[in-house]
């Protein structure tokens, strides 16, 4: 059976009207509402950019401050380090004559004794290897015991000193006993130097 429209045509045309006007609003509704959804979601976006920059800002503001700290540990660092330098080249060549004087004592022969010393320390381009001369007078009883001095200038023992030799020797006399005097002289190696420089420089860390 064939539907029968009782509504006028005017009236049929503005329900329909009004169903697209409905459809239409709604329609926008949903637009606005994705366009405030995407404005919630991009202020909340915003909004963590901007707390994350101020925890940077406040990263960067600690930064600087120890930046600025560090600068003066640089500046310590580079004042220690300038005196450490003039400390070593003062004593590069400081020769510890305490320790010489106490060797002298142990290894000088028994049937010698010495009657002058003088030590001089000695900074020669041409011979860096010498750090001081020695100039030593002695007694001995006889000419073998000048000899073992000699030995002793130039041993282990005194490792402090080498290249020895005796400039003069004369026989000569105590009363009725016979005895020789002689002159000797030697240089001061690297083994005479004092360690004065380590041990006055406190260590720093890097």
């Amino acid at each position: 059976m064939r539907p029968v429209n009782l509504l006028p045509g005017e009236l049929a045309k503005k329900a329909a009207g009004r169903r697209r006007l409905f459809g239409l609003m709604a329609l926008g509704a949903a637009y606005v509402l994705v366009l405030v959804m995407v404005a919630v979601w991009w202020n909340g976006k915003l909004a963590d950019a901007e707390a994350e920059l101020a925890r940077q800002e406040q990263l960067n503001t600690a930064t600087s401050g120890k930046i600025a700290a560090l600068k003066d540990a640089e500046e310590l660092r580079s004042t220690y380090d300038t005196d450490v330098a003039l400390v070593q080249a003062a004593l590069a060549r400081d020769v510890a004559w305490g320790r010489l004087f106490n060797d002298l004592a142990r290894v000088i022969p028994e049937r010698v004794w010495l009657t002058g010393f003088s030590g001089t320390a000695v900074d020669d381009p041409d011979a860096p290897e010498v750090y001081g001369q020695l100039q030593m007078s002695g007694t001995a009883f006889d000419y073998p015991d000048v000899s073992t001095w000699l030995r002793v200038l130039d041993e282990d023992p005194w490792p402090s000193v080498g290249g020895g030799w005796v400039t003069s020797a004369t026989l000569s006399s105590i009363g009725e006993v016979p005895i020789v005097e002689f002159n000797s002289a030697a240089s001061l190696t690297a083994a005479s130097l004092s360690e004065r420089a380590a041990e006055r420089i406190p260590e720093v860390p890097q």
